[in-house]
């Protein structure tokens, strides 16, 4: 085993560990859990049998193992790059509610006096 293999899996492990604390204390939803601890057990599965990438980056008809895992990060930050887009429309959206119903109760007040 490759020292890069060692550190990617301890690596891994750590990121996996924190994952599992945030589900534990609700920081993380189940489906959010479920997506981390796929994504790094995959990463652990690579750092102990990398020739698995080289095998299905062949069969995917892609050159080399490595340019499958640099296209499947690239597609996975895209997608974590959406949901937060959508997350933060959605609090914009949510702030911008209460704000208003905070000026209005504001103003019907004032009107009160």
């Amino acid at each position: 085993m490759q020292i890069i293999q060692l550190l990617l899996i301890v690596f891994a492990l750590f990121a996996l560990s924190r994952a599992f604390l945030r589900f534990k204390d609700n920081a993380l939803s189940i489906r959010d859990f479920i997506f981390w601890l796929v994504l790094w057990i995959g990463v652990i599965t690579i750092g102990f049998l990398p020739g698995v990438v080289t095998k299905a980056s062949e069969i995917l008809g892609i050159g080399r193992g490595v340019d499958m895992v640099l296209y499947l990060g690239m597609v996975v930050l895209f997608y974590m790059i959406f949901r937060l887009y959508v997350k933060i429309e959605n609090q914009e959206k949510d702030i911008t509610s209460v704000v208003r119903k905070i000026a209005i109760e504001k103003e019907k007040n004032k009107r009160k006096k």
